[in-house]
């Protein structure tokens, strides 16, 4: 295996971007504005959280498009991501839309709004009041109809969305690693939650060094104990090909020069019987994507083939707490996934009627992993 710390031969450079004074959600860029609103006075404005390695959110995009031009006056969409603006020019150009699309560089807008979830949607009035929030596919025309009919103050685009003086890495060309595992600590750029994204031979990661190996051990941040100096932003680029069942962690670890140890501690977890368990097939959902990817909303977990592993590790960030099997995980093949996690009841008995999981939360002992400094 080949280990590579050099980055990025492209060019980089900085650009700063326009500043407007006024509004109630901070944008750092407009890559395009909506072409099927027919009006830029609004009543009501949807924003679409997004970005361009989650899946759901193609679908999720796709759905308010239809609204948009169902609903052409008074209401206006916006998706919004985090990432670079050239990357999402880039995106656009191979899945185009007529929605608004605007870049949140700093993340400021997704921390506001504690966005740790995609696809996610927000609905505002004219005041920035928010009117509605979830999973996007969940707003329906009948809720449009019945809050344009409660609201009629208008603002403009221009005085809703305040665009802020940046820099901004431009991105001169796609990266494509050349080595099997590459890793580097990012300086100008913060990500708010873990950014996955699938690419033909490669795994690309970038978030928190905590938020990487957490998911590649598939358990809770809570879980981890890691040294002082590995704050801030990482970019990972790992090879396929390494590593089965997509876990990375030795890679990782060893690249950045740790060694990992665990030892049993007591506390709060939900507890997993999985001693009858059975899964679903490949066949219940659909989505036309060949990786793994979710829909999560406020009330539940839907994933297209995905390892139960995987699904532990997701409902583990969404409950905030770590989740434990009583019976060791011997299953690596994918299945589809619905599962409720809002409410304690609903979530056990359809963990129960369509799994055979029995759920518990209760204090239990679980694994807490140490990673520290190789000896010199």
């Amino acid at each position: 295996m080949k280990i590579d710390y050099l980055f990025k031969p492209f060019l980089l450079a900085f650009v700063f971007l326009p500043f407007f004074c006024f509004g109630q959600i901070n944008v750092s860029e407009r890559v395009q504005l909506s072409k099927s609103a027919k009006s830029s006075e609004n009543t009501l404005y949807f924003i679409d959280f997004w970005a361009t390695w989650c899946g759901p959110c193609v679908y999720a995009k796709e759905y308010l498009g239809v609204l948009q031009k169902q609903y052409p006056n008074d209401f206006y969409v916006v998706s919004i991501s985090q990432e670079n603006p050239e990357l999402v020019r880039k995106y656009l150009k191979k899945r185009p839309t007529d929605l608004a699309v605007f870049v949140d560089y700093e993340g400021e807008t997704f921390k506001t709004h504690n966005i740790k979830l995609l696809p996610h949607g927000i609905l505002m009035n004219a005041d920035g009041g928010v009117l509605w929030e979830g999973s996007p596919t969940d707003f329906k025309a009948s809720d449009l109809t019945r809050f344009l009919r409660s609201n009629t103050k208008k603002k403009h685009v221009d005085k809703f969305f305040k665009e802020k003086d940046i820099k901004v890495e431009k991105v001169d060309a796609e990266y494509q690693p050349n080595a099997d595992f590459e890793i580097e600590r990012l300086k100008n750029e913060s990500f708010y939650f873990l950014q996955i994204q699938e690419h033909a031979e490669y795994v690309e990661f970038k978030g928190s060094i905590r938020a990487i190996i957490a998911y590649n051990l598939k358990v809770h941040e809570s879980q981890l104990k890691l040294p002082d100096d590995l704050g801030g932003q990482f970019q990972v680029y790992v090879s396929k090909s390494n590593s089965p069942y997509g876990n990375h962690i030795t890679e990782i670890i060893d690249a950045l020069d740790l060694e990992i140890s665990y030892s049993e501690v007591k506390g709060e977890a939900m507890v997993f019987d999985i001693e009858a368990i059975r899964f679903w097939d490949v066949n219940q959902i659909d989505w036309g994507r060949d990786t793994a990817k979710y829909l999560i909303d406020e009330y539940q977990i839907q994933a297209d083939n995905v390892t139960f592993k995987e699904v532990l590790y997701q409902l583990s960030q969404v409950l905030e707490k770590p989740v434990v099997t009583v019976q060791d995980i011997t299953d690596t093949a994918e299945h589809d996934w619905s599962i409720h996690y809002k409410f304690y009841d609903l979530m056990q008995s359809d963990l129960l009627d369509n799994y055979g999981i029995k759920a518990e939360a209760k204090t239990t002992s679980y694994k807490l992993y140490t990673l520290t400094k190789k000896a010199p």
